[in-house]
């Protein structure tokens, strides 16, 4: 998961940053069969996927100075082998982290576009 982290999913979501908000924004790449955000308003119900069994891929980013963020399901952890298949969720995650980006304080409105990712840019390809 390290070099899905640092290799594509940290790049994508900084290529939707502008320079000086890169340091302050964590990146991590989970995986689990469930997941519940602590991000959420107090008393907001939090979200979760049932336990279906399967292990799935969350990405969590957190903007540090105001401490807000955002979770993602990518995918099913077998499903995301398929490069295929892990290019059509991170195309989602890049869609994503766009419309995160523009409801946050440090960039609300702004229309910021996540890069788009090719074959190339996996882990593994040569």
């Amino acid at each position: 998961m390290s070099k899905l982290r640092d290799q594509v999913v940290r790049p994508l979501v900084q290529s939707a940053l502008v320079e000086h908000e890169i340091p302050a924004v964590i990146v991590h790449v989970l995986i689990g069969t469930e997941f519940e955000s602590s991000l959420w308003e107090p008393g907001e119900p939090p979200w979760s996927y049932p336990d279906d069994g399967h292990e799935y891929v969350w990405v969590h980013v957190e903007y540090q100075p105001t401490n807000e963020g955002a979770a993602w399901r990518l995918g099913r952890s077998e499903d995301l082998q398929d490069p295929s298949a892990l290019l059509d969720a991170l195309g989602q995650l890049g869609s994503d982290v766009e419309d995160w980006i523009c409801e946050t304080s440090f960039a609300r409105g702004e229309q910021r576009h996540a890069r788009r990712l090719s074959p190339d840019d996996l882990p593994g390809s040569p």
